[in-house]
């Protein structure tokens, strides 16, 4: 129905939200590029009922400062990496994302580093397109990619086998 107006959700929350991510971001697109990953692939988007952060097309988490509960819903293939005591929910109707809650004794600053180690994660998690471009030799010799398009170097399979310290080819092979 149009014209209804939420009194629990209002700009404020979506504004929080934003605001905290404007302050941690610089951070978070620290450890994508530590990780190889070109940094401005790290964006927020907001819906409805949540801000998300997304590198390339790949949600790294999504943060929700509306309603009675607060929390943070990463996907569940990051949850070997959540930190002990914090408290987790898993609901039916997210069943690829784990809720993260926020509150007095895991306030959303309690988990600014985790959501940095998170977003460097997406970028080693991220799934591969094909296996290897032709500068498969130079990269090996760098022990590194060395693609000049980050964007198109992220659908490569070697660049997270070199980050793994696994060389197959050129003068620093070692496997």
């Amino acid at each position: 129905m149009e014209g209804q107006i939420s009194l629990t959700d209002t700009p404020e929350t979506e504004t929080r939200e934003s605001s905290w991510l404007e302050r941690t971001m610089p951070a978070m697109r620290t450890a994508v590029e530590d990780h190889g990953g070109p940094s401005d692939m790290l964006i927020q988007s907001a819906t409805k009922s949540y801000t998300a952060v997304l590198f390339c097309n790949f949600t790294v988490f999504r943060l929700r400062l509306r309603g009675k509960q607060h929390s943070i819903s990463i996907p569940t293939l990051f949850s070997d990496l959540i930190p002990e005591g914090v408290i987790r929910k898993q609901v039916s109707s997210e069943p690829k994302y784990i809720r993260l809650m926020i509150d007095d004794q895991h306030p959303l600053d309690f988990y600014t580093s985790f959501l940095c180690q998170i977003s460097g994660a997406t970028v080693d998690r991220y799934p591969k397109e094909w296996d290897c471009c032709s500068r498969y030799l130079e990269c090996s010799n760098a022990r590194t990619c060395v693609h000049p398009d980050k964007a198109f170097a992220m659908q490569c399979g070697y660049r997270k086998i070199l980050s793994s310290g696994r060389v197959f080819f050129g003068e620093n092979r070692n496997v």
